[in-house]
C-alpha cells in the first residue's frame, strides 16, 4: 500500500510526535511504501507575521498547492494526517481529496471540537465550546496560549471548517485513540461510521521483570493539567517514595518539594530506554491528570513493563484501567482520594498477579502487531467504501 503520512510537529517532542514516527516505522516494517511529510512549529518565531499565520491557519495556499501536486504526482492511495495545526491547515484535506486519495485523520486530541484541543483551561475541565459551530467562548478565556489573537485565529479556523463541513465531507475516516474521544465526536454530530477506535501502541527494548521496587513513579509533563500539585501534596508528608520523570512549567515547584522531602526524587528528563527501566522497577505508575486525557500513553508504557497504574477516573484513562485488576482509579477532584487509593493498592492481596495482569492488558491491545492489524483494517475499510469525492 502506498501511504503518505502528514504531521505538523510540535516545538517540544510529545506523545503525538512519538506515536506518528512509530506508526511510520511500523507500516514500513510490514512492507508498505510510506513517506512522511512533516513541518515543524520550530519555524514559528516572534518575528512571524501574525496576520499571515492567522490566515494560513484557516487555509494554507502554500501547503494546499504543494501537497496537491505531490499526491497527484506520486499517486498515494492513503493520505493519513496526524496533525494539521497550525501550519498545514485543513486545506490539505481538500488537496488530498482532489488528488484522488482516501483521507484518514488520527484525532490525538480534541482539536476538532475545542480551540485549545484539551477541554481544559484555568485549572479546570471545560466544555464551553463543544458542540458550537462558532466556538466563541474561547475568546473570553483566551484559551489558546493565553493570547486573544492566537485564540481568535483558532476559533476562525474551527468556525470556517465547521460551517463548510470539512471534517464530515473531506475526511473518509477519523481514527480516535479512545472510546471516550469517539463519544465526544459522536455527541456533536459526527457519524459513527466515520469514526474508528484504535489505541496507541508501545514498543520497548526493556523487558518486564515483574519485580516491584520501593517507589511510585510519575512520567510526563510537569503541569497543572497533569495533576502535579495533587501528586506533590499527597506525597509531601508521606514516608512513601515518589520518582518524577519529565519536564515542564512546574519544574521549580517539583524541585522545591523534593528539597523538603527526600522521599520525592525529581530526575528530570531521561532517555526513553532509561524512562522505561524506571517504570519497570516501580511499584505503580501514578497518572493524576486533572483533565480528560484522550488516551494516556504512559498507561500503555506502564502495562508494557508489567507495572500497574493508579489513574484519574477521567476521559480515556477510565477505559484503560480495570479496577483491582491492572490498577485502580481515583477522583482527582476529591480530597484524599489518591491517598486512599494508594492504601487500597498497597493492601491488595496479590500484587504480583496485578503486575502480570498489567502486562496481559498490554499484550491484548497495545502491541505493535495488534496496532498494525487494526490500522490496516481501517485503511482497507476506507479504500473499499464506495464514496465519491465531494
Amino acid at each position: 500500500m502506498k501511504i503518505l503520512i502528514i504531521h505538523n510537529k510540535y516545538k517540544i517532542l510529545g506523545g503525538e510526535d512519538i506515536q506518528t514516527l512509530e506508526e511510520v516505522e511500523l507500516l514500513r516494517k510490514h512492507g508498505n511504501e510510506v513517506e512522511l511529510f512533516h513541518v515543524s512549529n520550530d519555524s514559528i518565531d516572534d518575528d512571524i507575521n501574525n496576520v499571515r499565520l492567522a490566515v494560513d491557519t484557516v487555509w494554507s495556499k502554500k501547503y494546499y498547492k504543494e501537497l496537491l501536486d505531490k499526491i497527484k504526482r506520486e499517486k498515494f492511495e492513503i493520505v493519513h494526517v496526524h496533525n494539521f495545526f497550525p501550519l498545514l491547515s485543513p486545506s490539505i484535506f481538500y488537496a488530498a481529496r482532489k488528488a484522488g486519495a482516501k483521507v484518514i485523520m488520527t484525532a490525538h486530541n480534541y482539536r476538532l471540537i475545542c480551540p485549545n484541543a484539551l477541554m481544559y483551561i484555568n485549572n479546570e475541565i471545560c466544555s464551553a465550546c463543544v458542540g458550537k459551530a462558532i466556538p466563541y467562548p474561547a475568546l473570553f478565556k483566551k484559551c489558546y496560549r493565553g493570547s486573544f489573537s492566537a485564540t481568535a485565529a483558532t476559533v476562525a479556523m474551527l468556525s470556517v471548517h465547521n460551517i463548510i463541513q470539512t471534517w464530515k465531507n473531506k475526511i473518509d475516516g477519523i481514527v480516535c485513540i479512545s472510546d471516550f474521544l469517539k463519544k465526544q465526536l459522536v455527541d456533536v454530530g459526527f457519524k459513527n461510521e466515520q469514526l474508528h477506535v484504535k489505541h496507541n501502541f508501545v514498543s520497548s527494548i526493556v523487558e518486564p521483570h515483574f519485580v516491584a521496587g520501593d517507589y511510585y513513579i510519575f512520567v510526563g509533563r510537569t503541569s497543572d493539567q497533569k495533576g502535579l500539585p495533587l501528586l506533590l501534596n499527597t506525597f509531601e508528608n508521606s514516608d512513601k517514595k515518589l520518582m518524577i520523570v519529565g519536564d515542564g512549567p512546574l519544574n521549580d515547584l517539583v524541585e522545591e518539594y523534593a528539597r523538603r522531602n527526600s522521599n520525592i526524587h525529581y530526575v528530570g528528563k531521561l532517555s526513553l530506554e532509561e524512562t522505561y527501566k524506571k517504570i519497570a522497577g516501580a511499584k505503580a505508575l501514578i497518572l493524576p491528570s486533572q483533565s480528560h486525557e484522550p488516551f494516556g500513553r504512559t498507561i500503555a508504557e506502564a502495562f508494557a513493563h508489567g507495572t500497574p497504574v493508579l489513574g484519574s477516573d477521567l476521559g480515556g484513562i477510565s477505559e484503560l484501567i480495570q479496577e483491582g485488576v491492572n490498577g485502580f482509579l481515583f477522583d482527582p477532584y476529591k480530597d484524599a482520594d489518591l491517598l486512599n487509593t494508594i492504601a487500597r493498592f498497597e493492601h491488595t492481596s496479590e500484587p504480583n498477579v496485578m503486575r502480570r495482569n498489567a502486562f496481559d492488558s498490554y499484550q491484548k491491545k497495545f502491541t505493535s502487531d495488534y496496532n498494525y492489524d487494526r490500522i490496516m483494517e481501517i485503511y482497507n475499510h476506507v479504500l473499499s467504501a464506495d464514496k465519491s469525492a465531494k
